[in-house]
């Protein structure tokens, strides 16, 4: 690594081990998983933040995962990056995807349960639910998921739990929504919340978050970021 690398690993550093400490306060020391979002980051944070320490890194834009998961800069054979993919799906894509996603956090519709349980059976998987009813948004109403859980099972995918990406609301009401999905993933008999973001990640563990998608409190203003992927998901609401 070069210096400004082991410099901002450093920064980086210091920034995960706040996160942590705020994360394990706010859980009452559950342990979470730290998902650090790397969309329009260039490979050079994370190698830095692969010497911090993380392990698990998230991309919106399936160009741009595609890019980074194949750089040979990003084998570890040891520890190898654990890719999270978390933008809206599109079919066309899911077969180059699966050879290097390890979890879906935005899974939603039947079509993509049973196109990645073909060509990654077992696969570890979100249901993302939405609450703003809004056109363009992805994700499925929260009564609604119950459906997509059950034809997730019965395909052998990995269920870890469901996945939301809130609306911008007042902090009362965004209590409320964790706390929604929080209880119909425990009604559901589910493990896993993947909620909370670089705002309200602590709010997120108190309501039971297992999973937080943290970007610019980790890796800093993405302003500064060199912008690689594509433009498919800024509609999504992706990981601030």
């Amino acid at each position: 690594m070069n210096k400004f690398s082991q410099s901002h690993a450093v920064q980086i550093g210091t920034a995960y081990r706040e996160i942590l400490s705020k994360g394990l306060k706010a859980s009452g020391g559950r342990i979470f998983e730290v998902v650090g979002v790397s969309k329009t980051f260039p490979v050079d944070t994370i190698l830095a933040a692969y010497q911090a320490g993380i392990r698990n890194f998230g991309e919106n834009y399936a160009d741009e995962l595609l890019m980074k998961a194949s750089s040979p800069s990003l084998r570890f054979d040891q520890e190898p990056i654990k890719w999270h993919f978390l933008g809206a799906i599109q079919s066309r894509w899911i077969n180059k995807l699966a050879e290097y996603v390890s979890v879906w956090h935005s899974v939603s519709r039947a079509k993509e349960i049973e196109q990645i349980a073909k060509v990654s059976p077992g696969a570890e998987i979100f249901i993302q639910v939405d609450f703003s009813n809004a056109k363009g948004r992805n994700g499925i109403g929260l009564d609604d998921a119950e459906g997509l859980v059950n034809l997730s099972r019965e395909n052998g995918l990995r269920l870890l739990g469901l996945m939301v990406v809130p609306p911008l609301v007042d902090r009362i009401s965004l209590g409320h929504i964790f706390s929604a999905v929080n209880d119909e993933r425990l009604r559901l008999g589910l493990c896993g919340c993947s909620m909370g973001m670089s705002d309200d990640f602590e709010l997120a563990l108190a309501m039971g978050s297992t999973h937080i998608r943290v970007g610019r409190v980790l890796f800093g203003n993405r302003s500064n970021a060199v912008i690689l992927g594509s433009n498919i998901n800024k509609s999504q609401g992706g990981p601030r």
